[in-house]
């Protein structure tokens, strides 16, 4: 552990002595209501015009006597500060031992841009990486990977350029989701002169997957560097296969929507598959978000950005049921979501028809398209009851990860089309309120297809 992030955890330590633990007037009144958008607004206004409300909500959020939403709203509310010694003691809070605390203040460091807390976020990564999980069994421990994806993004968006060298190291021993999360941090970095030509070479590889080499062409888009090619080669691993459920953040995974350290999962959708289209690999997803969004209620979307929501949440991978589908189920899984994805079916708000037949939420809108082919990724006890709404987290640890096999020797290397020569891209081709506690993004469908109830889906390996 070196000095810088040394100095941060003991900040954090004298502030929880010598800040009383009593908030101000203000502040004590907001902070018990302060999952309530209104008064999460009015408490972010205070603390950013007043040094002493924000002090005082400090001391709140070291305070280890308070349960861990009481302390995580406290930190959502301290981003708004700018206040140097308030970024200190939220980049202290990286060091918390309370996980549910710590991954909060791991997204607050993104959302705030806080630069002190590069360095206990480079630790976090690092120590999962050279762990050995991220490259093989990478959910031996699972919260750790969850935090290391999230410290990842949260290095995005503080966006220091300095940090390229620092997310090409890690993705040398990353798995294909790791590698997936850096490469969208790559493109984050502000006045990164190093990330068109790092993102062209996974791009154009064929020895990195067609899922790895989307995103790559994605975030070269997302920059402005000139990204399409000529006679691209086909990957010789897709990466994520058609019909697997993918999970990114959402609503729930927002700070003040945690009610478990384990939720920064608030998004579900279907992987329709990927294609090379005008000199680019092009990805297909299924999912469902609220109505505001363009386009809104079930859709297909052709953008891991459209997925991710402007890339405003970590993309957590793809997975399957614990009997993998058959590759005739996957057929019609893709079939029926991009049927369904052009009716014009909306999102359940109240969540209270999840799973359709013309309204739905993200988590329900997938658990009906796998029901439809005879697999149920999630009892349905957690459908009815006590177990309702069904969660997206729910549903990703009912289900097992679908990943593929070690990375090719010589990954990463460029691809020369038309006998070593690399095309230049032509201009033509580049071109809340929340009231439930599933939150994140769903739908409504049309009446189900009839279920083959012959099916025989091969056991998982």
């Amino acid at each position: 552990m070196n000095t810088t992030f040394k100095s941060l955890t003991l900040t954090a330590v004298l502030l929880s002595f010598s800040v009383s633990a009593r908030a101000s007037a203000g502040v004590g009144e907001l902070l018990p209501e302060a999952k309530n958008p209104a008064k999460a607004a009015e408490l972010k206004a205070l603390v950013a015009s007043d040094s002493k409300s924000a002090t005082n909500l400090l001391a709140e959020a070291l305070r280890t006597d308070k349960d861990s939403g009481y302390r995580c709203s406290a930190i959502e509310a301290l981003g708004a500060s700018k206040d140097s010694a308030i970024a200190k003691g939220l980049a202290g809070l990286l060091t918390e031992l309370d996980p549910t605390v710590r991954d909060c203040a791991i997204r607050s460091a993104g959302e705030s841009k806080n630069e002190f807390a590069v360095e206990p976020l480079l630790f976090t990564v690092e120590v999962y990486m050279n762990s050995g999980v991220g490259r093989h069994s990478y959910e031996d421990n699972m919260k750790a990977r969850l935090k290391a994806i999230n410290a990842i993004w949260s290095l995005g968006e503080i966006g220091e350029p300095k940090l390229m060298a620092n997310l090409a190291k890690f993705y040398s021993q990353a798995d294909d989701v790791i590698k997936m999360n850096l490469l969208i941090s790559m493109g984050k970095l502000k006045k990164n002169e190093k990330a068109g030509p790092y993102l062209f070479n996974i791009a154009a590889s064929a020895q990195e997957t067609e899922a790895v080499r989307s995103m790559a062409f994605e975030m070269m888009d997302y920059i402005g560097y000139p990204s399409a090619m000529t006679n691209l080669a086909p990957s010789k691993n897709p990466g994520i296969e058609k019909g697997d459920l993918i999970y990114s953040g959402g609503i729930t995974g927002t700070i003040s929507g945690w009610v478990s350290p384990d939720l920064p999962i608030g998004h579900a959708g279907l992987f329709a598959g990927s294609e090379i289209k005008d000199g680019k690999i092009k990805v297909t997803i299924a999912d469902c978000v609220p109505d505001f969004f363009k386009p809104g209620g079930v859709r297909n979307v052709h953008s891991w950005e459209d997925f991710t929501h402007k890339f405003i949440y970590p993309y957590y991978g793809n997975r399957t049921t614990p009997v993998k589908p058959t590759a005739d189920q996957r057929e019609r899984l893709v079939r029926l979501a991009l049927k369904l994805g052009t009716k014009g079916y909306k999102y359940s708000d109240t969540h209270f028809s999840q799973k359709g037949p013309t309204e739905f939420d993200c988590v329900g809108y997938t658990e009906y398209l796998y029901e439809q082919v005879g697999l149920n990724p999630t009892d349905n006890s957690y459908e009815t009851g006590l177990g309702w709404p069904l969660t997206p987290w729910e549903q990703f640890i009912a289900t097992k990860p679908n990943t593929p096999g070690p990375a090719q020797p010589g990954s990463g290397s460029i691809i020369l089309a038309n006998k070593g020569a690399i095309a230049a891209p032509s201009q033509a081709i580049i071109t809340k309120e929340f009231d439930s506690l599933t939150g994140a993004f769903g739908v409504k469908a049309g009446q189900a297809p009839e279920v083959n109830t012959e099916i025989q889906p091969e056991a998982a390996n």
